[in-house]
């Protein structure tokens, strides 16, 4: 593989049904001498062409403690939730591990977070909206839950319809 090609690569992303994704991955040595650079900016080159706003290591079977954000391409070692807030938010959420799968789930609105970035420096910071919902998503993919897991069945059933519709109509 030439090195101009090795930098366009991205990974596969595993899609529902795949077990890997209801693996827990725990907390990852980050003493380990890996390319943490390197290996994010795969996850993020794999993510950005799958328009995704966020992407976790299992999904790509990288088994790391990670994930990677599209906001300003931060990386998430090890992330651990220190404070989650009382107030509550509702949005729309899809997987880029389940293809055109849309509904709202709930979560904290305000969370507190801790990690070590690609360069390994530790961070702690505060997200709310759109971000502390992606961060909960990924670390809950870390953690083996998905997203579906917030559905009930009613909802899930009306979503899959949808999905089904859409990815009928773009075979097309």
């Amino acid at each position: 593989m030439t090195s101009e090609k090795s930098q366009k690569s991205i990974l596969k992303l595993n899609l529902e049904g795949n077990p890997v994704l209801r693996h827990v991955i725990e907390n990852t040595d980050i003493k380990q001498d890996l390319e943490w650079d390197k290996i994010s900016a795969l996850m993020y080159r794999t993510m950005i062409s799958a328009n995704g706003i966020g992407l976790a290591a299992n999904q790509v079977n990288v088994g790391l403690r990670m994930f990677v954000l599209n906001n300003d391409a931060k990386t998430f070692i090890n992330p651990e939730i220190i404070e989650k807030s009382d107030e509550t938010q509702t949005q729309e959420e899809g997987c880029l591990s389940f293809p055109n799968l849309f509904f709202t789930v709930t979560r904290p609105k305000s969370i507190l977070v801790s990690w070590y970035d690609e360069k390994l420096k530790a961070q702690v910071d505060r997200f709310e909206g759109i971000w502390a919902q992606c961060i909960q998503h990924e670390i809950d993919h870390l953690n083996g839950v998905l997203f579906v897991d917030y559905a009930s069945k009613f909802k899930l059933k009306r979503a899959r319809e949808k999905q089904k519709k859409t990815n009928d109509t773009s075979r097309r």
